[in-house]
C-alpha cells in the first residue's frame, strides 16, 4: 500500500465509512475505492480533491507521507473491548504521529544522543517506591512538593509525549503506551482527557514502563507501574506530612485539599493511604463507599488536564528560521494557514 493509499484508507475508516458508503459518496464502487486504497489505482489531481471532499478533509490530509518508524506495541495498554479494526487504526495513528515528530526533531538538528533515562532495578513494590523517590530527586523536585506540570518537566528530559485525537470516542479503551524509538522515550495518551487527575497517573505510570527494569518475573508489571506512579505523584513524605503517620478518620477537605495541590483524584489518595498503612482496610473501605456517594464515578470538579506544546514550538520554530514553509508547518499540525497565523490568539 502506499503512501497515499494508506491515508486514504485511514481517513475513510476515521470518518466510520465502509468501503460501500465510500462508494456511494464518490459514485464510485467499493472495488475501485479499494484498489485506490491499496495504491492499485493513483488518484490524479481530480480525484484527491474529490475524495478530499466527500471525506470533508483538507487535500493535504490525503498527501502527507511520513516514514513510519517500526514500534513493537509491547508496552500498549488498553481494555478487551478494543480490537480488530478500531485497534489497528489506532496503532497506524499512533506510528504516524510519532514519525512526524521524529521528522521534526531531525529538522530541527536536536541531539537525541544525550537522551538516556537512568533504569531503576526493581525486585517488589517497595523498591519501585525507591526508584518514584530517587527520579524525584533526579528531576530536583523535593519529595514535600507536588509535580505541577508533568508533561513539562518530562518534555524537558527529552521524552516525547504525544497525545491521539480520539474522533466520537472511537478510542476510548486505550489507557496508554510507552516505548523507545529510535532512541528517543516516548509516551503516547489520548488527548481530550477531561480529569487531568487521570491524565497525570497515566502519564507517571507509562513513565514507570520506560525507567524500571523489573528483575522478579513473579511480580506484576502493572502494579509495580502504579506503585511509582503513585509514589512519584504521592511521595510518602508529602502524604505523611499532610495526613500523618496514622488515622482513625480522614475529612473530606483534607482530601479535597491535598486533590488539589498535588493534582491526584479521591481515590488515588485514599488507595495511598491503604498502602502506607497510615489507614486500615476498614476505613479504606469506608472511604470509597463514601467517595462514591459523595462525586460518583466522575468528579464534578475535576483537575484541568495538562497540555503538551513541545512539538507545536518546535514547527514553529522551524518556520521562523524558514527551514520549513508555512505549508509544510500547517500539515505536520493539521491547521489551516488562517488557523497557524492566528495561533498567538489562543494564549
Amino acid at each position: 500500500m502506499d503512501g497515499i493509499g494508506k491515508n486514504l484508507k485511514r481517513i475513510r475508516l476515521l470518518k466510520n465509512l465502509s468501503l460501500k458508503d465510500a462508494g456511494k459518496l464518490l459514485n464510485m464502487t467499493a472495488t475501485a475505492i479499494s484498489k485506490y486504497e491499496k495504491g492499485e489505482i493513483l488518484p490524479d489531481s481530480k480525484k484527491l480533491i474529490d475524495f478530499a471532499n466527500a471525506y470533508n478533509v483538507k487535500s493535504i490530509e490525503l498527501l502527507k507521507v511520513y516514514n513510519v518508524p517500526k514500534m513493537k506495541f509491547t508496552s500498549f495498554r488498553k481494555k478487551k473491548r478494543l480490537t480488530g479494526q478500531n485497534l489497528e487504526l489506532l496503532k497506524g495513528l499512533i506510528q504516524d504521529e510519532v514519525a512526524k515528530y521524529l521528522e521534526v526533531i531531525e529538522m530541527n538538528n536536536i541531539d537525541t544522543d544525550n537522551i538516556r533515562l537512568k533504569k531503576y532495578s526493581c525486585n517488589d513494590l517497595e523498591s519501585a517506591e525507591k526508584a518514584a523517590d530517587d527520579f524525584r530527586n533526579y528531576i530536583k523536585i523535593s519529595n514535600k512538593q507536588p509535580i505541577s506540570d508533568l508533561i513539562n518537566v518530562l518534555e524537558n528530559l527529552g521524552i516525547i509525549i504525544i497525545q491521539i485525537k480520539n474522533p466520537d470516542n472511537r478510542f476510548d479503551d486505550f489507557d496508554g503506551l510507552s516505548e523507545i524509538v529510535n532512541n528517543i522515550p516516548v509516551i503516547v495518551l489520548l488527548d481530550g482527557i477531561k480529569d487531568g487527575a487521570r491524565q497525570r497517573f497515566t502519564i507517571a505510570h507509562e513513565l514507570g514502563h520506560l525507567i524500571l527494569n523489573i528483575n522478579n518475573n513473579e511480580l506484576d508489571e502493572e502494579r509495580m507501574c502504579n506503585r511509582f506512579a503513585s509514589a512519584l505523584l504521592m511521595p510518602k513524605e508529602a502524604i505523611i506530612n499532610e495526613f500523618g503517620y496514622s488515622r482513625g478518620n480522614i475529612n473530606f477537605f483534607e482530601l479535597t485539599a491535598f486533590k488539589n495541590e498535588f493534582k491526584v483524584s479521591y481515590t488515588a489518595i485514599v488507595y495511598r493511604l491503604k498502602d502506607l498503612n497510615i489507614i486500615s482496610e476498614y476505613l479504606y473501605k469506608k472511604l470509597s463507599i463514601f467517595l462514591s456517594q459523595r462525586i460518583g464515578k466522575n468528579d464534578p470538579k475535576p483537575i484541568q488536564p495538562e497540555k503538551s506544546f513541545q512539538f507545536k514550538k518546535i514547527v514553529y520554530k522551524l518556520e521562523a528560521d524558514e527551514i520549513i514553509s508555512i505549508n509544510k508547518a500547517c500539515e505536520l499540525l493539521g491547521v489551516t494557514v488562517d488557523e497557524y497565523n492566528n495561533e498567538d490568539n489562543n494564549y
